[in-house]
């Protein structure tokens, strides 16, 4: 009985398919890149392994090509039958993701950024930023740069020092402290508004401030009369009386008539024209202390009068005539 022509060709082709096999048996590794691929994403690298790959992961080992489970694979015969295996690899295109802090490698079979962030499920908060922009291209070995943007609201409380409040007492000498009223802290809430970006922080915003608990001022009765010698001691009631009337100095006033007569109401001095002063402030004999005393309450009375003397010169310096002494 004849072959059929049907029969033929199969016998043919079963005998190319093993000397094909036989050949990939026996041969060593090869490996052709850039197979021409029309998408420049995902480049195409073509290359053998012998019969000793028993494996698809084998094979790649053997011819020392990288395995990315995201590339599409193609491998004939399958390398499990041992007879050598031509593979087939169309890469995914490599992307680099910097999310805040971390850095990522990925590889991938989308088209734009958003796209990728959305297959490897990096979810974009309402402020955070990303670069390039969702709607971008990709292209091989891109870098995408996710800025994660954090709001928070914070509140610190502080402690609001208490004020000291001076109460100056000239009926008591220097040194002579009276505590009216203790202070006592207060406190007060700051609310801040604070951005952080990948988990640093970028500013920080005063919202509000409030008041929680008032400060209460501390007072103090604080003698303020600087000390005088023994015989000025005794005018001390008329000089701060005299002052606080006037709202003048009584230690600037005290200084002055220790000065002019060390507090000797009798006191006469000489000029070097012959000039004649008298009394605690060495008023120049003649008109001046008729005038001054007289404006000042005490019409007619002598100038040596202690009491006379202090409320005068009190008034006059308060009344424009300060400049007739000297200062201080």
């Amino acid at each position: 009985m004849k072959p059929s022509i049907g029969r033929v060709v199969v016998g043919i082709g079963l005998i190319l398919l093993l000397s094909v096999l036989l050949v990939l048996s026996s041969r060593k590794v090869t490996r052709v890149e850039a197979q021409g691929s029309p998408d420049p994403l995902h480049p195409v690298e073509v290359f053998t392994a012998d019969s000793s790959a028993k494996s698809l992961i084998a094979a790649f080992t053997q011819a020392g090509v990288t395995y990315f489970p995201e590339d599409i694979v193609q491998a004939f015969p399958d390398p499990a039958l041992g007879l050598g295996t031509v593979v087939r690899v169309e890469r995914a295109t490599p992307i680099t993701i910097r999310d805040g802090k971390k850095t990522i490698q990925v590889r991938t079979w989308k088209k734009t950024v958003g796209e990728v962030l959305s297959e490897k499920r990096l979810d974009l908060g309402n402020e955070d930023r990303v670069g390039p922009t969702p709607v971008t291209l990709l292209q091989s070995n891109m870098t995408v740069t996710i800025t994660r943007v954090a709001r928070t609201e914070v509140v610190e409380k502080e402690i609001v020092p208490y004020e000291t409040v001076i109460e100056k007492d000239y009926t008591q000498f220097v040194g002579t402290d009276v505590v009216l009223e203790q202070g006592k802290n207060g406190e007060r809430e700051k609310r801040y508004l604070l951005i952080r970006e990948d988990g640093e922080l970028v500013s920080k915003t005063l919202l509000q401030t409030t008041v929680t608990l008032a400060a209460q001022k501390k007072k103090v009765r604080q003698g303020s009369l600087k000390p005088v010698s023994s015989r000025c001691l005794q005018y001390k009631d008329w000089v701060v009386d005299a002052s606080k009337k006037n709202g003048i100095d009584p230690n600037a006033l005290y200084y002055r008539m220790q000065k002019e007569s060390s507090c000797n109401p009798n006191s006469v001095g000489y000029g070097p024209a012959g000039q004649i002063y008298e009394g605690m402030f060495q008023y120049e004999k003649g008109g001046l202390w008729n005038t001054l005393s007289t404006k000042a309450g005490f019409s007619g009375t002598s100038v040596w009068d202690a009491k006379a003397q202090i409320y005068t010169t009190a008034w006059a310096w308060a009344n424009g005539h300060r400049s007739r002494w000297p200062n201080p």
